[in-house]
């Protein structure tokens, strides 16, 4: 099963810069690049590598694995956004990752709104299984985007198969490890959000953390997070 996983991914992609999503060899990189345009909100970290999303003005939506990274970073990075830089102020591990797969997904808090670009609300829905999703990742120093379908769901977890050229979407590709805490976007009605943040690639499968499975951490965190600059605030008045 592996063997014919890895076959599938050598006949539907061909190498680009190292980091970057694999691509179909029947495609043009240009198109790629060009699809990746629409998905303003992927970030990349550059710690050095890993990606993440914006979801509100002051938060991006990342791996946990990502995240520890830059937490534990001396001197902590910044993180260039539209052009300027943003400190972080604030690094938030879901509670329950323990340095594996399981609830692999954490929230980084930055010191000002980013400017420019329009946040991507987390997907609130639970009728992820078989859709189209976008990923988006910067790879290779350009960023690219690639389509697949969500062809496996778990509470937690939804897992896109890597699928031979005459099973694979026009633009499919294959993120990269360099690529992980990045996003899966998701359209609804015209609206955009963002479905998965990408755990890690194993065989011919991409697996992302079930962004809907963390919604209520997501708000509690953000909340929290409020309160306390609002405290803050009253305390310096």
């Amino acid at each position: 099963m592996i063997a014919k996983s890895l076959l599938a991914i050598a006949l539907s992609c061909c190498a680009v810069p190292a980091a970057a999503i694999l691509i179909r060899a029947d495609r043009d990189d240009a198109e790629y690049l060009e699809l990746a345009s629409r998905y303003t909100s992927s970030v990349p970290l550059n710690s050095p590598d890993g990606e993440g999303v914006l979801i509100a003005p002051r938060w991006l939506l990342t791996a946990a694995h990502r995240a520890r990274a830059l937490r534990d970073a001396k001197p902590r990075p910044r993180i260039s956004i539209g052009g300027r830089d943003h400190e972080i102020v604030g690094v938030y591990l879901h509670p329950e990752w323990k340095g594996s797969a399981a609830a692999d997904i954490a929230l980084i808090q930055l010191d000002k709104d980013v400017r420019g670009i329009d946040p991507t609300p987390p997907y609130r829905g639970a009728d992820e299984d078989g859709k189209t999703v976008a990923i988006a990742g910067h790879g290779g120093g350009k960023k690219r985007a690639s389509i697949n379908t969500v062809d496996r769901l778990e509470p937690r977890s939804l897992a896109l198969r890597i699928k031979p050229v005459d099973e694979a979407s026009d633009l499919q590709g294959r993120a990269t490890t360099e690529e992980t805490g990045s996003p899966a976007y998701l359209q609804v009605s015209g609206e955009l959000f963002v479905a998965g943040i990408l755990q890690g690639i194993a065989g011919g499968w991409e697996t992302h953390s079930r962004v809907s499975a963390f919604t209520a951490w997501i708000d509690a965190t953000l909340l929290e997070a409020a309160a306390k600059d609002a405290a803050t605030l009253l305390e310096a008045q």
